[in-house]
């Protein structure tokens, strides 16, 4: 088993070069770099249930003027999933 490992690359001491990259890799300053955040205007938001039964989480869509802009879904331990619909 271990030459199959090592001849996987597993357990080497030095990195490979690779092209690639975490999009939450840390900058040359030291801070996490991530996607930027979207906002839009609230004021003229608004909120749709699409989805509410029992025992089940909750999903709502936030329009505004019209347009999808983000989906929400509350799950059942209180966390909240939030997902932008920015194309």
């Amino acid at each position: 088993m271990e030459s199959y490992l090592s001849a996987k690359g597993v357990g080497l001491s030095s990195p490979q070069n690779s092209s690639f990259s975490s999009y939450l890799r840390k900058d040359d300053h030291g801070e996490e770099t991530h996607s930027t955040e979207i906002t839009f205007d609230e004021t003229n938001s608004t909120t749709d249930v699409i989805y509410e039964e029992k025992d089940c989480p909750r999903v709502e869509v936030v329009s505004v003027d019209g347009n999808p802009q983000k989906i929400l879904i509350h799950l059942l331990d209180g966390k909240l999933l939030e997902i932008n619909c920015h194309y």
